[in-house]
């Protein structure tokens, strides 16, 4: 396997791990082991779940952390949803609506993996998630020092959390260190086509005055045109920026061996295919956006 090989299977492992992860946000019984301990709103279950790891924190951690989010949509669930329940609880929570989930989708699914191609997979991608830097990866550190429980279905989607906090803390920083904040990176999104306007400022909680001046900033920095439209240069700067991404992310799976790193590709592909097959997700094609990047991005 030469590294173009080895970087294209470590994308494809990421994707399906990714597909794990996802099913604590959209899965009916993730919400419904959050709404146990009394949390109504969608976005206090959101943000309070993904940042249960980092403790009480305050909102503006969360909106630093999480990047892409306004301020506005965070701070009316922190920190006042851990009056509600506690970050403990919420991620006893998570474990919970997980394992309930996957129960569900793999008793229904053809493709399920036996006892042991999952011990197996666990144990690989455990290995690997937590072998990643730590220096400005805060989401991910904070996950790290969760104890999951000791069942291979729980040790496997902890894993594929950290892997996927991996990720996202990479491409922030990347960001981060080239001046683009959270409303402009969607921004560039949307001018790539990836994310429509209306549904991307919706869900992230920016206003027209923020997403007028954050596309001024890019037209100013020859991202975009004055149509609003994608540059060559912008269009350079997505494919770097992606590839960057993938691999800063890419470096956690070189722990494994070429072999081993093929053995968990194959062992998560048909679990990723069972859980698109049960309609948990319904973007779950969104995670495997990335794979199909080409120069015009």
């Amino acid at each position: 396997m030469d590294h173009a090989q080895r970087q294209q299977t470590s994308l494809h492992t990421w994707a399906q791990l990714e597909a794990l992860h996802d099913l604590t946000y959209f899965a009916k019984e993730c919400r419904d082991a959050y709404k146990k301990l009394g949390v109504g709103d969608s976005w206090a279950r959101y943000f309070g779940g993904r940042s249960a790891p980092m403790g009480r924190v305050n909102a503006s951690v969360v909106t630093a952390t999480f990047y892409s989010f306004a301020h506005r949509l965070i701070a009316p669930s922190i920190p006042s949803v851990w009056e509600v329940a506690t970050p403990d609880q919420f991620i006893r929570a998570r474990f919970e609506g997980f394992r309930a989930t996957w129960e569900r989708i793999m008793s229904a699914s053809t493709l399920a993996p036996s006892q042991a191609a999952h011990l197996r997979a666990a144990a690989l991608a455990m290995r690997a998630a937590v072998t990643g830097s730590q220096a400005g990866h805060v989401l991910y550190s904070a996950n790290l020092e969760i104890q999951a429980p000791d069942d291979p279905v729980s040790q496997l989607f902890h894993a594929a959390t950290l892997i996927r906090e991996y990720r996202g803390d990479s491409h922030n920083n990347l960001l981060a260190a080239h001046r683009i904040d959270g409303c402009q990176a969607h921004i560039l999104m949307v001018a790539i086509g990836a994310e429509d306007r209306e549904s991307s400022q919706r869900s992230r909680g920016y206003t027209d005055d923020e997403w007028a001046t954050g596309t001024d900033t890019l037209i100013g920095r020859g991202y975009l045109d004055t149509q609003q439209n994608i540059t060559p240069a912008g269009r350079s700067f997505r494919a770097d920026l992606e590839r960057a991404t993938n691999q800063l992310m890419g470096q956690i799976f070189d722990v494994l061996s070429h072999r081993e790193l093929s053995e968990l590709a194959a062992l998560t592909a048909p679990i990723a295919m069972a859980i698109h097959a049960s309609g948990s997700l319904p973007n779950f094609t969104r995670a495997f956006e990335v794979l199909e990047l080409d120069e015009s991005w």
